[in-house]
């Protein structure tokens, strides 16, 4: 038998308390009585950008021809039909803001993509001069992102936004 064994090496005796003593002191996040502190969710970049390109788009049907805004859109405007983002509708076409009733069994990332497409084959006219639409969804990432916590703050301010108003509700 070693005349070490069963014996504790001297740095865990002298780490072992101070441990002990560090997580004695620390208290729970809730203390009897206390409410817990409210959670912000997350809004990333993808929901922001998604959220502009979608307005935006809404906004070319409602200002132009919503007509000549699909056919500019290109190959990937098959992608917003089957995802459910862009319906016919009368004699012309609606975009689904609630995106909750999208099939993103088509993924996410694609329907994202079908959206920039759209925006970069696409002008914003009603704000005085025309600009590419995706130029104009990245004046707002630019100004805005990391700006806001919510997704109400950022969906009023999108909102006003593509109204040609500042952004800054």
């Amino acid at each position: 038998m070693s005349h070490h064994e069963g014996r504790v090496p001297g740095p865990l005796i002298v780490a072992l308390p101070l441990v002990l003593i560090l997580t004695g002191c620390s208290t729970p996040d809730t203390e009897a009585g206390a409410e817990p502190e409210a959670t912000t969710p997350y809004v990333s970049a993808f929901w922001v950008e998604r959220e502009v390109r979608v307005r935006t788009l809404e906004r070319m049907f409602t200002e132009g021809d919503s007509d000549v805004v699909i056919a500019n859109t290109g190959p990937t405007r098959e992608l917003l039909f089957d995802a459910g983002v862009v319906h016919e509708e009368g004699d012309g076409y609606r975009v689904e803001l609630d995106t909750d009733t999208w099939d993103t069994s088509l993924n996410l990332n694609r329907i994202d993509g079908a959206l920039g497409s759209a925006m970069r084959q696409n002008e914003v006219t009603w704000c005085g001069d025309a600009v590419e639409a995706e130029d104009f969804v990245e004046d707002y990432m630019d100004e805005f992102w990391e700006t806001l916590d919510t997704f109400d703050a950022y969906e009023a301010s999108v909102i006003d936004y593509v109204d040609c108003g500042t952004g800054r509700v």
